[in-house]
């Protein structure tokens, strides 16, 4: 048996290397043996099924494309509307699963019946809530406060669990029975099963996208692409612009990552594009940090302030495919070959940006198509229209 100075020797040296690597703490690890292993496990290439619109930009790339949905190509009605008693300050954030739409106001939490928009269930919710669907599971939590709560839920309005961090929450990812929580200047690793915290490190991952192929994010002109290492994440490489930027969120194609950015210097690119291995490949104009949409067929359409406004339709080498003078708050989405956004509410030809219809639904905010359903949330109601 070693001596009690070699013993003393040897526990130092260990607590040592593991300051040194920046590696797990005996904290941690012994955490690891008192929890057992989750159940739940998300894969990295979980991607949203048809019938669902699961976050801001679709699913976990951003594309604001839905590959899945047929919504209308003509004029369509407004089948049901349903007003809410408080209004939301940041847009209204919304998703569509399992039939039910899950929108929140500015106190509430509310599940609609996605087919007649009749109240399924209600909850209790703070300001500036945003929402997020994955897997059979939908999460709540807050942008601006301080602390902040990430609440799961199950379809049904079971509350799996609850967690606060200590932070404003800024994203969120979830993939093999973690979910790893983006705060402003770190993040934090949960147990998927209980919501407890597992880890907690120093880096910043702020405004997140992934297809499964490793998990990317932006911020401050800089694109990082890190993979998931279990509990945490380790960075592959790092991408700087070259111009210092408030960065929005990444957009994931089959082989581009294109990230949005607002430069504080008018020689900046509004949007930089990379490759995979974080080569920067070209950069064009578009409306500082708004959200892009990727169409089927590989165009990004992106909001500008320049030549006169409206939408324009890159090509993949940046080249200009079409604008069109759409205006208003309402971030564009793509699906079956049309583009939607604007107010009044304007559909498109994603080929050459012809208007196929316009109409007045009183301010949408975000949209959200699903099947042949186009769903609309103005800062006050939640609206579906279909043909």
């Amino acid at each position: 048996m070693p001596s009690r100075r070699r013993r003393q020797f040897l526990q130092s040296a260990a607590a040592g290397t593991v300051a040194l690597a920046g590696c797990t703490t005996v904290q941690e690890r012994l955490g690891d043996l008192q929890r057992s292993s989750p159940e739940r496990r998300v894969a990295p290439d979980w991607q949203p099924a048809p019938g669902t619109w699961a976050e801001r930009g679709h699913g976990p790339a951003n594309t604001n494309h839905n590959p899945h949905a047929t919504p209308p190509e003509r004029e369509p009605v407004v089948d049901w509307r349903r007003e809410f008693d408080y209004s939301s300050r940041d847009g209204g954030s919304f998703v569509v699963a399992e039939g039910r739409v899950f929108v929140e106001t500015e106190y509430k939490l509310l599940a609609l019946d996605a087919s007649d928009g009749q109240v399924l269930w209600e909850r209790s919710a703070g300001e500036a809530v945003q929402l997020a669907y994955v897997d059979g599971r939908l999460y709540q939590f807050n942008q601006d406060n301080p602390e902040s709560d990430i609440v799961a839920w199950s379809p049904d309005g079971e509350e799996q669990w609850r967690t606060t961090i200590p932070d404003q929450i800024r994203d969120i990812h979830e993939q093999q029975g973690y979910v790893f929580v983006a705060g402003r200047n770190r993040y934090w690793t949960l147990h998927a099963d209980t919501g407890a915290i597992v880890r907690e490190r120093d880096d910043w991952v702020r405004n997140m996208a992934t297809t499964g192929e490793g998990l990317y994010a932006a911020d401050g002109g800089i694109l990082i692409r890190y993979e998931v290492d279990g509990r945490t994440l380790s960075e592959r490489w790092r991408a700087k612009s070259g111009y210092p930027a408030v960065s929005g969120h990444p957009v994931v194609g089959e082989e581009r990552i294109y990230v949005p950015q607002h430069n504080f210097l008018d020689d900046g690119e509004p949007v930089v594009v990379y490759d995979t291995a974080g080569k920067k490949r070209s950069g064009f104009d578009g409306d500082g940090t708004s959200y892009l949409t990727l169409t089927g067929d590989g165009s990004m359409v992106v909001p500008t302030e320049r030549d006169g406004g409206g939408l324009v339709a890159r090509r993949p080498d940046g080249s200009r495919r079409w604008r069109a003078d759409v205006t208003g708050r309402a971030e564009a989405i793509a699906a079956d070959g049309m583009v939607f956004g604007g107010f009044p509410l304007t559909a498109l030809d994603g080929e050459s940006g012809e208007r196929l219809w316009e109409l007045d639904v009183g301010g949408p905010r975000r949209l959200a198509a699903v099947d042949s359903t186009l769903y609309v949330r103005t800062h006050d109601s939640m609206l579906v229209l279909r043909a």
